[in-house]
């Protein structure tokens, strides 16, 4: 017997796919889409469930995160490798990749415009951007990166340049887009599973 209830925390829902099972006791995880998976035993009461999800659902949320995070507390991946860094506040690290980020990405962008035949030379900015690792703004002739970009191995950073300079070409997602993309990036399909998935070494 299966049934599906949702819980909140922090502002976001998470929808619980409850199942009784023959089992001593409660287990829960965290599923690939953000879902709850959790196993109860049989004729377990729904508040007896509710206080089990709601209690422990802070600490996996926590693990997960922490799990993804390019900082372990002593050791940072700057470009796809380990560094020790000793203590860092989230501020610091921030500061500490723009600090690195900045000179590299420029350095980046100036190789692959010249390589892809963009004829303007684009600002380079960093920020600690939540949803997107890059964008692209043809205004202001800008191109904006997250800062934790820099965690991740050359080859993925690159891809994320290629990325937004194609964006100087076409505004959109479209095949003439990717084609682009595919053109300077061939291993960009890749890649990108490596950024998503948060694959900092590569």
């Amino acid at each position: 017997m299966q049934r599906l209830r949702n819980y909140e925390y922090n502002g976001k829902t998470y929808e619980a796919h409850i199942a009784y099972k023959w089992m001593r006791s409660m287990t829960m995880r965290l599923g690939k889409n953000g879902e709850l998976r959790v196993s109860v035993p049989i004729g377990t009461s729904l508040r007896t469930i509710d206080d089990f999800v709601i209690k422990h659902l802070p600490k996996i949320i926590r693990k997960v995160a922490k799990k993804h995070d390019p900082y372990d507390g002593e050791n940072l991946f700057v470009l796809g490798e380990k560094k020790a860094v000793g203590e860092l506040e989230p501020a610091e690290i921030t500061a500490y990749y723009k600090k690195i980020g900045l000179p590299y990405l420029k350095g980046r962008v100036a190789y692959y415009a010249e390589k892809m035949g963009v004829g303007t030379t684009y600002r380079v900015r960093m920020r600690d951007m939540k949803r997107t690792y890059g964008s692209n703004s043809r205004r202001t002739m800008t191109l904006t990166f997250q800062a934790r970009l820099m965690a991740f191995a050359p080859e993925i950073v690159d891809s994320v340049v290629v990325h937004e300079l194609a964006h100087h070409f076409h505004f959109d997602h479209s095949p003439k887009f990717y084609s682009v993309v595919y053109r300077y990036c061939p291993d960009y399909d890749a890649l990108r599973r490596k950024l998503i998935h948060d694959q900092y070494a590569g």
